[in-house]
């Protein structure tokens, strides 16, 4: 049994990965030290990306939702229980949090752009051909020098990931690290719905800087800013020290803010039970301009704790766990938070869950069954549902209570 977990990043390898060119998969016996042999540069594919050097010309396309961070490569072992110097076959999978997120919502059908820095190299040739074939806007997309990052991920006897390391650079060095900017897509975010980033670019000047330009642009228009709190110390460093206050004054400029049950406790001093029990703990922690959070904790459930239009009492609840037959947990919360953000364009944007409670409520069954389906399948990609997969698990799941 399990459901959505923390969100996550999903994939990494340097191998030819092929299967329908979206739903891949490859795996490659070898230790993680050739995990850092050297790319092959392949010609460039042109497609709606731009390089450092290129300008955008014209207005990009309107989105419901734009996401924008990391797009990485995780290298899952497919050895439980072992350390990362006794894996002999790593199985790659693509993802990384908001690449997750943007192919989560392009499956349910939701018009989304991708803002993201991806190297000139073979894996960045995959992610593209597969974020594209989930019919997600790449325009915004930049192709730098650096490579594209690759994790390795151990897992435990019971399946649970575990970040353990980089392949072919170090932490500061890949791609996803120089964001510019000033090819920031002012115009698609300011019309969207909803701009969604986790908080891992935040360790990283360049595409800090990036990320915080986006936000000023949504926070000038109607659009929401959603931010995914997705702490994970092996990105951060030197600035380990600081993350505490970096990450939660960019949080504070968030309207909505995902995080899981620790992370409330971590960064905003919660405890993990009484977080997911009393939801406006959380909430009056954070800045009154903050107007919701979403508390995920694995098998436990999720609860959620808004702020009513007009004054009115706060909008709370929890959401229980949907059973499933667990295969493999990565990606989960990164689907879980798609199908909140399918719900919020449906429903017309968040004033729509401010003022109605069974909207919100209805929104996060829907967010469970998806992180609920993307569980019951290998990779974080891979594994995502369809619209009529995601509502067909939850239909089953009430008939059954």
């Amino acid at each position: 049994m399990a459901i959505f977990g923390m969100c996550q990043c999903a994939s990494a390898s340097k191998v030819n990965l092929q299967s329908k060119r979206s739903e891949f998969s490859s795996v490659f016996r070898l230790g993680p030290q050739h995990v850092a042999r050297a790319r092959v540069i392949r010609p460039l594919k042109r497609r709606c990306a731009v390089t450092r050097c290129e300008q955008m010309n014209g207005a990009a396309p309107e989105a419901s939702v734009t996401c924008l961070g990391e797009a990485l490569f995780d290298c899952l072992a497919e050895e439980r229980g072992v350390p990362k110097e006794q894996v002999k076959t790593w199985i790659p999978y693509p993802g990384g949090a908001p690449a997750n997120v943007a192919a989560a919502l392009g499956r349910l059908g939701v018009k989304v752009s991708f803002v993201s820095a991806v190297g000139q190299d073979d894996l960045g040739e995959q992610m593209l051909d597969l974020l594209q074939s989930r019919h997600v806007d790449l325009t915004p997309v930049q192709r730098v020098p650096e490579p594209t990052r690759d994790v390795l991920v151990t897992r435990d006897e019971a399946g649970e990931r575990e970040f353990s390391g980089f392949g072919a650079a170090k932490n500061n060095e890949y791609a996803d690290c120089f964001i510019d900017a000033d090819l920031i897509p002012e115009h698609t975010i300011k019309n969207s719905v909803a701009l969604v980033t986790g908080t891992l670019g935040l360790s990283f000047p360049k595409t800090a800087a990036a990320m915080r330009k986006a936000v000023s642009y949504a926070r000038s228009g109607p659009c929401s800013v959603l931010v995914d709190i997705n702490w994970r110390p092996v990105f951060w460093e030197s600035l380990s020290q600081k993350a505490v206050q970096i990450v939660s004054e960019y949080a504070g400029k968030a309207d909505i803010l995902k995080l899981s049950e620790e992370e409330a406790e971590w960064l905003y001093g919660v405890h993990s039970d009484q977080a997911m029990k009393q939801p406006e703990l959380v909430l009056q922690a954070v800045p009154e301009t903050v107007q919701g959070i979403l508390i995920t904790a694995g098998g436990s459930g999720a609860a959620y704790c808004f702020r009513a239009a007009n004054g009115a009492p706060l909008i709370k609840g929890f959401v229980p766990v949907l059973k499933v037959e667990v295969s493999d947990t990565t990606g989960a919360g990164d689907a879980f938070l798609s199908g909140f953000l399918y719900s919020m364009v449906k429903a017309g944007g968040l004033s729509a869950f401010q003022q109605d409670g069974n909207k919100l409520h209805s929104a996060v069954e829907f967010a469970a069954a998806c992180g609920g389906f993307t569980c019951s399948k290998p990779g974080a990609i891979a594994a995502q549902p369809t619209l009529e997969e995601a509502k067909t698990l939850m239909s089953s799941a009430k008939a059954a209570a």
